[in-house]
């Protein structure tokens, strides 16, 4: 079957969970199909991850336009699609796959196709624009939800999401959690070494993204200055790395370790005495939560990073609201209180039984009357 995936960015180099999570389903798409990414918008930042083997091709889709100059959503959306199908109208395709936006060009392949067409959830999109302070949420909840009505099937990544999809889609929701990559994040491997003998707190993720610069303008500005007044049984050393530029206000003499973007998170993950999670933005999975776990390490993470982990997950992670509480667990792990409930073997066991196969079968069939997969 010839699959097109209508993306917004090129995912490999991989610097941030969506890509993670795309590059998953890709890569599962393609074991049993011809599959085609074609994406609207270049990323700022060219670093991170980057996998031997991609069984996948990539599309660039370039506008004579240059809406980044007007709007950051424009260059996403790219409206130029609506009038001018040039690069679009040769796409063939038996099934198409798109987020929320980038439906309006799947849209059109997969009718000139005659081809289904499946909404990919990385998160329920509206609920995070709303986490940012836009209220373009607005529009975009309205769209999203019509869109939910409008396409043959749905992939969502969290519990949460599935039951929101299932309240406003008219075909069947899919449940495909992320997988991380036993190869990249395990007990085992290579580990950094940070240096000095302190305990070892990480923090990472694409730091051009908004949900990451607040959470290390609260590492920066609150939980770096509480951990320096925890000395007893050893000092603290905060580390961050990922892709994109950080702001140097921020870094700029808080003592952070701030290491940049690297091209294979497993040993930096490996290397921490513990993860942090500080973000604010329910919607969708913490895939760094997941990989980390993975990797065997005690994660300290806010209400908001683990509401979209399954209950099994989150009962592997601490839990913390404030900085007060992020240091206390931090304490709790450092002097041995509290135990590192990981199970990394578990962690990766769990995520084998899903695949998209499941989902291939269903949209062959379009079926006419709806059904929702069961969690």
């Amino acid at each position: 079957m010839k699959i097109a995936f209508i993306d917004i960015y090129q995912r490999t180099p991989i610097s941030s969970g969506g890509d993670w999570w795309t590059f998953q389903l890709l890569t599962d798409l393609a074991r049993n199909n011809s599959v085609n990414m074609f994406y609207t918008s270049e990323k700022s930042s060219e670093e991170g991850y980057l996998p031997k083997d991609i069984s996948f091709d990539t599309h660039f889709l370039p506008s004579r336009v240059k809406w980044g100059r007007v709007s950051t959503w424009l260059d996403i959306i790219r409206p130029d699609k609506l009038w001018d199908k040039s690069q679009i109208r040769g796409i063939e395709a038996d099934c198409v796959f798109t987020l929320v936006y980038g439906y309006h060009i799947a849209a059109y392949i997969a009718s000139k196709n005659d081809a289904p067409l499946v909404l990919v959830m990385q998160n329920v999109e509206w609920q995070y624009v709303k986490s940012t302070g836009s209220s373009l949420y607005l529009p975009i909840r309205l769209f999203e939800n019509w869109i939910l009505k409008k396409v043959d099937a749905v992939i969502t990544i969290s519990p949460q999401d599935c039951d929101y999809a299932v309240k406003h889609a008219s075909r069947r929701v899919f449940y495909i959690p992320p997988q991380p990559d036993a190869h990249v994040f395990s007990r085992d491997g290579a580990r950094y070494d940070y240096g000095g003998d302190f305990f070892n707190v990480l923090f990472y993720g694409s730091l051009d993204r908004y949900q990451n610069r607040v959470a290390l303008t609260f590492l920066a500005k609150e939980l770096v200055p509480a951990l320096a007044d925890e000395r007893s049984n050893g000092a603290f050393k905060v580390h961050v790395f990922g892709s994109g530029k950080a702001p140097e206000d921020l870094l700029s003499g808080t003592g952070i370790n701030f290491i940049g973007a690297v091209s294979d998170p497993g040993p930096y993950i490996r290397g921490a005495d513990a993860i942090v999670i500080p973000i604010k933005n329910a919607s969708g999975v913490k895939l760094r939560a997941v990989e980390s776990l993975a990797c065997g390490k005690p994660v300290v993470a806010t209400p908001e990073a683990v509401q979209g982990l399954t209950e099994d997950l989150r009962a592997m992670t601490y839990v913390a609201s404030t900085a007060v509480e992020f240091v206390e667990a931090l304490k709790g792990i450092r002097d041995g209180r509290l135990a590192n409930k990981t199970n990394s073997s578990l962690v990766l066991r769990r995520m084998q039984k899903n695949s998209v196969d499941d989902v291939i079968n269903y949209v062959s069939k379009k079926p006419q009357v709806p059904v929702v997969e069961s969690k």
